[in-house]
């Protein structure tokens, strides 16, 4: 395979005060963090089943991992900072793993993922918790000039894509699941995430469950072995993963839906995928809450498969996205700090002017209520 890797931008800065989005100003002006939770277009609805701690006058907080996670978490930073201006919040695109690691190893307070911690990431952080804060999708993307329809794609034609099986874009099995198309013979180029990503995380999830002999139980993991494919790429970073699809007819790729601006900019097309249930659906955020509602409500420890549900308006590639902390802080005001903080961005954060602009939906009540009990475990 020849493989190309490409360098996302990675933004770590303390965004400034009069950074804030327009957008948010009317959510966040309220003294209360639950204010506005139940706004119009999203699903949280607090039990009161935990009141935060006041924050503190001053304090500081660092954020690192998911890119797909940075656009509302950059929102969420400018809008808690308008309401408490003397709290300092950093923030840095990095990629899942990365925010793990960190928040393991005490370098930031918060690490963000696309994909709950593994079992040998929770035993060698055992301090750690992940909390479900939002619910977003990965999207399949895709740039093949002369074809203007609406792809329709499935997870076993994903996996052989990716397995190298599938090589070009006229394939009868394509072609099947999309009758009447016309399909140029356009050589597919894969495009994958070549850093440790929570979205290669729910894409392996997805190809391993709907078809385990092309795409096996060893394969799902945030940073695979690749199958071989001819021209195929590796890119760090979401935006780098859009770049990439963008830049290379017949490509194929996958990105958090908090990146359809930069996808629409790139004048990228997005495939349409199977469910369960044989659906072709679109991450639209009625199909983001149709998929969570098919599940049970989360457990106690927040972890939870949303994958390939089985609602007809669901959508496939849907999961929670998570932060991860550190049950123990140094000292009760950094303690206060990152409750009052997380507590915010589930209720607060968590309407329509901060979720709408980067396809987010809010976390159903019951996880809402898990998420709660999560936060208020941290202590000094």
């Amino acid at each position: 395979m020849s493989t190309r890797t490409r360098l996302a931008c990675t933004a770590a800065a303390i965004v400034p005060l009069a950074f804030l989005a327009a957008a948010c100003s009317s959510s966040s002006s309220s003294s209360s963090p639950a204010a506005g939770a139940a706004a119009a277009g999203t699903q949280s609805s607090s039990s009161a089943s935990f009141t935060p701690p006041a924050a503190p006058s001053t304090g500081t907080l660092t954020e690192t991992g998911s890119s797909v996670m940075f656009p509302l978490v950059n929102e969420w930073e400018a809008g808690y900072v308008k309401q408490y201006p003397g709290i300092k919040i950093s923030t840095a695109s990095t990629n899942s793993g990365t925010g793990i690691t960190d928040a393991g190893q005490g370098l930031v307070n918060i690490g963000t993922t696309d994909a709950y911690l593994s079992a040998s990431q929770s035993s060698k952080y055992p301090q750690v918790e992940n909390i479900p804060v939002g619910v977003d999708s990965i999207e399949v993307i895709y740039h093949l000039t002369g074809f203007t329809g609406q792809l329709n794609v499935n997870g076993p034609v994903l996996a052989q894509i990716y397995d190298g099986k599938i090589t070009a874009w006229n394939d009868p099995a394509i072609a099947k699941l999309n009758p009447g198309a016309s399909l140029p013979a356009t050589k597919i180029v894969t495009v994958h995430r070549g850093d440790s990503s929570g979205s290669t995380v729910m894409v392996a999830q997805f190809l391993n469950i709907t078809d385990p002999a092309d795409w096996s139980a060893s394969q799902v993991s945030s940073t695979p072995t690749w199958p071989k494919t001819a021209g195929g790429l590796a890119e760090t970073g979401s935006g780098a993963e859009v770049t990439g699809v963008a830049s290379t007819n017949g490509a194929i790729g996958y990105v958090g839906g908090s990146y359809s601006a930069q996808i629409a900019k790139a004048k990228l097309s997005v495939a349409a995928v199977a469910n369960a249930a044989g659906t072709y659906t679109l991450a639209t955020q009625a199909a983001l809450q149709a998929a969570v509602g098919s599940f049970p409500p989360a457990p106690a420890n927040g972890s939870e498969l949303l994958i390939n549900t089985k609602a007809p308006t669901g959508y496939a590639l849907t999961g929670y996205e998570y932060d991860v902390v550190n049950l123990k802080q140094p000292s009760s005001a950094q303690a206060n700090l990152l409750q009052n903080f997380l507590y915010w961005t589930i209720t607060t954060g968590s309407t329509a002017p901060y979720l709408n602009p980067v396809n987010f939906t809010a976390l159903p009540p019951a996880t809402l209520t898990v998420a709660e009990n999560l936060i208020a475990k941290i202590s000094s």
